[in-house]
């Protein structure tokens, strides 16, 4: 994504609540202690706030009592702008390599994250909570003032039957037979999702469904085995260098 004038606070926080000047927003409970006793930042201090509608808010934290904690915007630091990225969706990881691919690709700029069921998926439960407080945590370092939609997990051809029409869907094709990642991003497409399969590999019945798709291109990360999340996140890299170097960083 094209980078923005950053407000010089180093704590951003994301905020459920409606922001406007002089509107008292409520800290959660678990935000208070963060604020209070991880940060230790004291009663007037300014911090950045953001909800993803609303723009990024300069924000006084003002401390009531034990635990009370309320923000108080201030002014507006930058407005609210549409951030388009591409789509990532991948057959689940298990939990810590999945907050860790998550959080990356939202630096990467992913404006939708989505978990598959292939049918050599081995995790057979998405926790969506956990993946959108990666998803905020990630957000509030990298300076995002968006934050990316999180799908539910969903069998992939229920997934491929209501694609939308103009996003190329990129999928990693394990066996070799897809076209180079890079020589396979053309700087018209500029809808992009990308699709990596489980630790297995993809069933020759999905290949076969996946390659009969017209929205669908298949593409090879080089000659090594990688990771599911290694693999998405190399997708993602490489789109963003291919976009960057065309003038279309996201």
């Amino acid at each position: 994504m094209a980078s923005s004038p950053q407000v010089a606070v180093a704590t951003r926080l994301w905020v459920a609540a409606s922001i406007g000047k002089g509107e008292i927003i409520s800290a959660p409970a678990p935000q208070s202690h963060y604020l209070r006793h991880v940060l230790k930042i004291s009663d007037g201090g300014r911090i950045a706030v953001f909800n993803g509608s609303d723009g990024e808010w300069l924000a006084e934290v003002r401390f009531s009592g034990r635990k009370g904690c309320s923000l108080l915007p201030i002014s507006l630091t930058r407005p609210q702008v549409v951030e388009e990225g591409p789509w990532l969706l991948f057959a689940p990881v298990k939990k810590y390599r999945l907050d860790f691919l998550v959080q990356k690709s939202v630096e990467l700029g992913v404006q939708l994250i989505r978990p598959v069921q292939t049918r050599r998926t081995i995790v057979r439960r998405v926790a969506k909570k956990r993946i959108l407080a990666n998803a905020i945590e990630a957000a509030e370092q990298c300076g995002r003032v968006t934050l990316p939609e999180v799908a539910d997990f969903s069998p992939l051809s229920e997934v491929m039957l209501s694609w939308p029409q103009g996003r190329t869907l990129f999928w990693g094709d394990e066996s070799g037979g897809g076209i180079p990642a890079l020589r396979a991003f053309h700087p018209d497409l500029t809808k992009a999702a990308f699709l990596i399969g489980p630790e297995g590999g993809f069933e020759e019945s999905e290949r076969e469904f996946l390659t009969a798709q017209a929205f669908t291109k298949a593409i090879d990360l080089g000659p090594r085995i990688l990771r599911s999340d290694t693999a998405g996140l190399m997708a993602l890299s490489l789109w963003q260098g291919a976009c960057s170097s065309t003038g279309h960083g996201f």
